[in-house]
């Protein structure tokens, strides 16, 4: 775990006295300033003024309203000062009320209309947010955002007045981590980029004075204020090697980030880290993207498609996020219109066609149409989970004979709480002939990737063009899967760390405010926002989003070959291509990932599988037989006649509680030598020397309260357990003979109180006390019963073993003695280190960077890289040699050696990367 500080974007303000506009008018930090800016400005209207930017984002409209999606984003531009606004946003002394106004007048009127501004402001917040599953609502009103507030469960309200502040861009209430919940305020002062930036020579001065840059620098900070109230930090921020330079993200700052005043009029984007804690945090907007390769199997052209989807009902109506476009689909566009309804292994779904229209040129064949034996290549993105259904080809409004045959699967990935595996199950429509994936490849993704890229020698981009390095390949452990009803595809497991899960350690001493350290060498005295977060930050599981891209194949297709012209019988081989969003694992549903539960104590992983121990599958298994019933027939071969009662007693020895499930397994009835019915009869949670039982009783309450289905049944009570119990049957039984023959007795037949009848006449007599029959009739023989008691047998549930995490561990094992050689004095000093790395861990490591810190006073660095890397085991000597400067032994000499200090290497261990040695001089 990390310790991290979350800020806000900050800038401490010069007083710029020298800096005059034409006109003699100063640069000052007064609110209201339309004499000056109209001075200053230059007349860009008919340029600038129309100015919009197209959305983007995998196809998706990022400027369409978003009705219905979970949390809300309030973009409150008033028209006039709003006192309602909460003062001292972010609780560290800052006067944020009230609110002012916001109108471009204040900036620049040169650059166009307030209402230009503000849309183009809008426009690039919802770009930034695009992805997430939030609604982004811009307004000039108090009503609903601060007189009345917000009346959604979730929401944000950041306030953007064109006033100014002396030190801040921007400020938010707080850095929450992970709460997606959240009621927050953000506050923005759009003209402190003015009284900064808009000075001679400034980004925002003269003709550099754009809606554009405007927009921009505005917008950057409104999506930055409002990502720290969804949990973002600006360590958020930093760049992992792959991805571009840290001051391109949008959580950049200006001390800890180096942002300047030319970044900040630049559009920015969210880092890596950053779209990995708001896809955890908000969710993501489109739940899936699935693209395939399928083949037209007819002997005719076909010019529609369609492909049906089951959808769980709670999900409502699913839309479409993003369409592929490109040359290898004859369509542009899909309509999605609702099918009814089909219960699908015992659960009930709402089925949509999506229907491929929009009729386009493409590379294949003419537009709109697929030829005979044809490749195509379709995909969507949906707003919804859903489970793959069936294809169909048309030619007009005929359904072809044929259609491509696909693997279904269930998008919505599930966990495996057996061994941590979290999965999609593939599903065959048609289980009498058998598909085969093979070709599986599954990378875990920092973020979405471009639909038109999910094709054969795609390139990992997003929709932006940003290149795509993926977290890690995951190796599913099944090079081919043969899929005849259905089966489960591993994406990963919990024994292995999500791609971001750290933790805000609590600091002491930390204390909410704004910090200005001591100025460094030449540096001014910038500062930051100090939050003091605390508390658990976790992406989803693996990864905001796992790439899936595997060759179906149906073995024994019927299938019209273009080659040969006529059909034939064997292989057909198509392509599936989709993305399904990771998941924050909640086993035992409480609300809270199990990863916190396990790390706060909630829940125990003691075999370190990810899976809390009572989340995981029962490892005790205990078989009782059981006889409950009246037998009453002389002859009948099951069962000899009697009475019988079985009681099972079940005790915890353990000093901790144990979970159980019982249940009834039947071998009688029925008659046949056929398996019965599984029942369960019930699940307990039972603690320390605490028992209980199961006997005939509860069990026809429970089961069979209409009574038995047999005058007797038999069978197995079997539980299964958490822990060892100890289990015991008691069985009892009793004879029901019939009463004696009293016929031919002294003294005339009849039938007598306990006696059977036996020769003719009526009962004419009672009873006696003793149960004797007047008239010399005996009484029924005694009947026996028995008690017998059977301890029960424990067996041990086989169980898969969690995984081994394969993952490289970079340590610094020694760092020799500095060598210092001064060849021509003072100010030519070289030092010389030499130093070993090793990869403890049980993977190769890849090229990694290596970098020392040397005295004086720690300000010397070299980094060396490790070009080949480490496999496991395997160790290797670095020799550094600092610049000519001074000498390393001011008195003594210190050298701070960090293997992988680009943070390069997803490690099993991240907290012995370094290590520190001091010389005495």
């Amino acid at each position: 775990m990390h310790s991290l500080f979350g800020h806000h974007d900050f800038k401490t303000i010069v007083l710029k006295n020298s800096n005059m506009c034409p006109g003699g008018v100063s640069w000052d930090r007064v609110r209201k300033r339309p004499a000056r800016r109209l001075a200053c400005a230059v007349a860009l209207a008919a340029l600038m003024g129309a100015f919009t930017e197209t959305a983007r984002a995998a196809g998706v409209d990022c400027d369409a309203d978003r009705t219905g999606t979970g949390s809300i984003l309030y973009l409150y531009f008033p028209t006039t000062d709003d006192s309602n606004f909460p003062d001292n946003v972010g609780d560290i002394g800052v006067t944020t009320s009230p609110l002012a106004d916001f109108d471009v007048a204040d900036l620049d009127s040169g650059i166009g209309t307030t209402g230009a501004l503000r849309d183009s402001i809008v426009s690039r917040v919802k770009t930034d947010y695009c992805e997430f599953n939030i609604r982004i609502v811009s307004t000039t009103s108090a009503n609903g955002t601060t007189n009345p507030r917000p009346a959604d469960a979730r929401w944000q309200v950041v306030g953007i007045g064109s006033d100014s502040s002396p030190d801040l861009f921007g400020v938010a209430s707080n850095v929450d981590t992970g709460d997606a919940v959240a009621q927050d305020f953000a506050r923005v002062f759009a003209d402190t980029f003015g009284v900064e930036y808009g000075g001679a020579g400034g980004v925002l001065n003269g003709s550099d004075s754009t809606l554009e840059r405007w927009a921009n620098a505005i917008a950057g900070t409104v999506s930055h204020e409002a990502g720290h109230d969804y949990g973002l930090g600006h360590n958020d921020s930093i760049s992992q090697p792959t991805e571009d330079d840290r001051k391109n993200h949008i959580m950049a700052s200006g001390s800890s980030g180096g942002l300047t005043g030319s970044d900040r009029v630049k559009d920015r984007h969210f880092s890596d880290q950053s779209f990995e804690k708001l896809a955890a945090n908000i969710g993501l907007y489109e739940q899936t993207v699935s693209n395939w390769d399928f083949i037209n199997p007819n002997n005719s052209a076909a010019d529609g498609f369609t492909i049906t989807v089951l959808v769980d009902p709670s999900a409502g109506a699913p839309t479409a996020g993003s369409i592929y476009t490109g040359s290898l689909s004859p369509w542009n566009n899909v309509s999605i219109s609702a099918d009814g309804s089909e219960t699908f292994q015992g659960v009930n779904y709402n089925r949509y066609r999506i229907d491929f229209t929009d009729p386009k040129g493409w590379a294949n064949g003419n537009s709109g149409e697929v030829g005979a034996g044809v490749e195509f290549h379709v995909g969507v993105g949906l707003t919804t989970a859903y489970i793959v259904r069936e294809t169909e080809l048309r030619s007009g409004t005929t359904v072809l004979g044929l259609h491509p045959r696909v693997v279904g699967y269930t998008v919505d990935g599930s966990f495996d709480p057996e061994n941590g595996d979290f999965q999609v199950t593939l599903i065959n429509e048609d289980p009498d002939a058998p598909l085969i994936m093979s070709d599986i490849e599954v990378l875990h993704l920092p973020r979405t990737l471009a639909i038109d890229e999910m094709v054969p020698g795609g390139k990992l981009v997003s929709p932006e063009g940003l290149p795509i390095a993926p977290w890690r390949a995951w190796d599913p452990g099944q090079k081919v899967v043969e899929v005849t009803d259905s089966a489960n595809l591993s994406l990963g497991n919990l024994a292995n760390l999500r791609a971001v899960d750290y933790k805000y350690e609590k600091v002491p001493g930390c204390k909410r405010g704004i910090i200005k350290p001591p100025p460094i060498q030449d540096a001014t005295g910038l500062g930051e926002v100090e939050y003091c977060p605390e508390g658990h930050v976790l992406g989803l599981f693996p990864s905001a989003r796992v790439y899936v891209k595997a060759t179906v194949t149906d073995p024994e297709a019927i299938h019209f070959d273009a080659k040969t012209g006529r059909f034939v019988t064997g292989p057909l081989s198509t392509r599936v291509f989709f993305q399904v969003p990771g998941k924050s694992p909640d086993l035992n549903e409480n609300g809270v990932d199990d990863a916190i539960d396990i790390d706060n104590g909630t829940c125990e992983d003691t075999n370190g599988n990810g899976v809390c121990d009572h989340i995981e599958p029962q490892r005790y298994k205990y078989s009782a037989k059981l006889v409950c019933g009246m037998q009453p027939q002389e002859n009948d071969g099951r069962l000899v006649r009697g009475s019988y009662a079985t009681t099972v007693n079940i005790l915890n020895p353990q000093a901790r509680e144990v979970r159980l499930v019982k249940t009834l397994s039947l071998t009688y009835p029925p008659e046949e030598q056929l398996p019965g019915d599984v029942l369960t009869i019930g699940k307990d949670l039972l603690r320390p020397d605490r028992a209980l039982k199961v006997d005939c009783a509860d069990i026809q309450r429970r089961l069979f309260p209409n009574g038995l289905p047999a005058s007797y049944i038999e069978g197995f009570v079997v539980i299964e357990s958490s822990g060892s119990l100890d289990v015991s049957a008691v069985y009892t039984s009793r004879d029901v003979a019939v009463a004696p023959d009293c016929g031919g007795r002294p003294g005339g037949g009849g039938e007598h109180c306990g006696c059977r009848h036996g020769g003719g006449g009526d009962c004419k007599h009672g009873c006696g006390t003793d149960g004797s029959v007047p008239g010399g009739c005996k009484p029924p023989d005694s009947i026996s019963t028995t008690l017998h008691v059977e301890q029960i047998r424990e067996r041990l549930i086989e169980r898969a073993k969690p995984p081994v995490r394969q993952c490289p561990d970079l340590t610094v094992r020694d760092i020799g003695r500095p060598q210092v050689s001064c060849p021509a004095g003072a100010g030519t000093c070289e030092t010389t280190v030499d130093y070993v790395i090793a990869n403890i861990g049980n993977a190769a490591s890849g090229p990694f960077d290596s970098r020392a810190t040397l005295d004086p006073k720690q300000s010397v660095t070299v980094t060396q890289p490790v070009g080949s890397g480490l496999t496991p085991g395997q160790s290797t000597s670095v020799t550094v040699v600092t610049p000519p400067d001074g000498n390393c032994f001011d008195l003594d000499c210190t050298v701070t050696v960090e293997a992988d200090s680009t943070n390069r290497v997803d490690e099993c261990r991240e907290d012995n990367n370094s290590l520190v040695e001091t010389t005495k001089g």
